[in-house]
């Protein structure tokens, strides 16, 4: 069917070879695995680190393609394709949140969460070529089956430098040891806390297949008509350029989120509920009502303040009929942990927004998700945008109830929106001086979250959507 996404792509766990001919040559992926000793203690978080290290300029443009949930077989195919047809080279990536419960230097530890819990660690695993065509030749050059490149952001939360040890937990529970081999810039890495090489991922059982990637093209419009006559300009898929603008409904990646509302470590429970340490919890989750929404799950106290202003400002403008504060009340919310695990019995997976109680869900069942095109007034959602919040219903699967957290107005950048786009103010937008943010800082910043733009259902809903 055209514009569908199809069926999952199947992963082979040890090597995947996926050769496609590209242009001048065969382009094969191939995906492996190790692992390095123990040392004594020092709890909680650390401060002060090591400046990330200065890397050559970014090379290329790249294209990123993704559908909800796995990478299908159609999409990928049809990608790859688009990739010959402009005579590009492709490669498909992986992702996942992966556990970490220590930091160790020497023979002590920078950082390590309570007993039994782990820090959720976003982690982007892409072939050593794309990451030294679109990223760095400085940073694909020290990726081995036993190192990890670091973002800056995610270094400064913990301390960490180069040199450091991770200690992270494996898709079979066992404890795989990774060495920091750089501190990167977070927009040379694509904002993603953790990029590893595909032999580093099979030690680790990263199998989700995520993306595709391609670059090398000859020009924008030529990868442009290639996606289009490949049926790819879809509702159901994605496309991230690295030139493209930046989106209004875009969501902040792990570092982000971490770096503005804190850093939780986390444990799965035998049941499969989600419990987060108890003192991050207790210094950010509060309870109580904003107005008539009573966010009976809790929610971050820096998100309340937010979600004050916006509901301040719908209520003036006399649109306060637009949230239907009985269907908030009986099946929304902001609080409630969540991880989707790769399998049923895997350490690895996506954690959703809402573990931190940085979204908040209102119109469960008019704006439902997978609801197209969501009923919520447009209106409301500029003012959201404006109070800091990304919305829900130009995720790949709309979901118009959800308000997501961003901490930054949104309600100014012209961006061509399937559903409610901005109404921007010309006389106040900055003069293009041919140095615009682009999306390229952020291709890998939603990685070992639940899709950034498909929410897995609502947990908290007493009711199917």
């Amino acid at each position: 069917m055209p514009g569908s996404a199809g069926r999952p792509l199947a992963f082979r766990p040890v090597w995947l070879r996926l050769s496609v001919l590209l242009g001048a040559g065969i382009v094969a992926l191939a995906l492996p695995v190790i692992a390095v000793g123990p040392p004594s203690n020092v709890e909680g978080p650390a401060t002060a680190t090591q400046r990330a290290e200065p890397v050559t300029p970014l090379p290329d443009d790249v294209v990123s393609v993704y559908n909800v949930g796995p990478l299908s077989e159609t999409t990928a195919s049809r990608a790859f394709a688009a990739a010959r047809e402009a005579g590009a080279t492709a490669a498909i990536g992986r992702v996942a949140s992966v556990g970490m419960t220590a930091v160790r230097r020497g023979e002590g530890y920078v950082q390590r969460p309570p007993s039994g819990f782990a820090y959720p660690m976003g982690t982007t695993v892409l072939p050593l070529e794309v990451i030294g065509r679109t990223m760095s030749r400085d940073v694909s050059r020290v990726l081995r089956s036993n190192t990890v490149v670091m973002g800056e952001r995610t270094a400064g939360l913990r301390g960490a430098q180069a040199g450091d040890v991770l200690d992270l937990t494996s898709a079979t529970g066992a404890t795989v040891q990774l060495r920091v081999a750089q501190i990167a810039p977070d927009e040379v890495i694509g904002g993603t806390e953790l990029l590893i090489s595909p032999d580093a991922a099979d030690r680790l059982g990263i199998a989700r297949l995520s993306r595709v990637v391609i670059w090398d093209f000859a020009d924008r419009a030529a990868i442009d008509r290639a996606l289009v006559r490949n049926a790819l300009v879809s509702t159901s898929i994605r496309i991230r350029r690295s030139w493209d603008p930046p989106d209004p409904d875009s969501t902040l990646g792990m570092a982000r989120m971490k770096e503005e509302l804190g850093e939780f470590a986390y444990r799965v429970n035998p049941d499969g509920t989600v419990s987060t340490d108890a003192a991050w919890r207790n210094a950010n989750i509060v309870d109580g009502a904003v107005g008539q929404l009573r966010l009976q799950t809790g929610c971050h106290t820096e998100v309340r303040n937010s979600l004050r202003a916006a509901m301040s400002e719908v209520i003036a403008e006399g649109l306060e009929d637009t949230i239907n504060y009985l269907d908030a009340n009986r099946y929304g919310g902001c609080y409630y942990p969540r991880f989707n695990r790769l399998t049923p019995d895997s350490s690895l997976g996506f954690l959703s927004r809402h573990s931190w109680g940085g979204a908040v869900d209102t119109n469960t069942q008019d704006s439902c998700q997978g609801c197209a095109p969501p009923d919520l007034d447009c209106r409301t959602v500029r003012i959201f945008r404006k109070h800091g919040f990304a919305w829900g219903g130009n995720f790949l699967l709309p979901d118009g109830m959800h308000f997501e957290w961003v901490g930054e107005p949104r309600d100014q950048l012209p961006y061509p929106s399937r559903f409610c786009g901005n109404i921007v103010d010309r006389r106040s937008a900055p003069a293009d001086d041919g140095d615009a943010p682009t999306q390229r800082a952020t291709l890998y910043a939603d990685a070992g979250l639940t899709d950034a733009h498909s929410h897995g259902t609502h947990g908290y809903h007493d009711h199917d959507h």
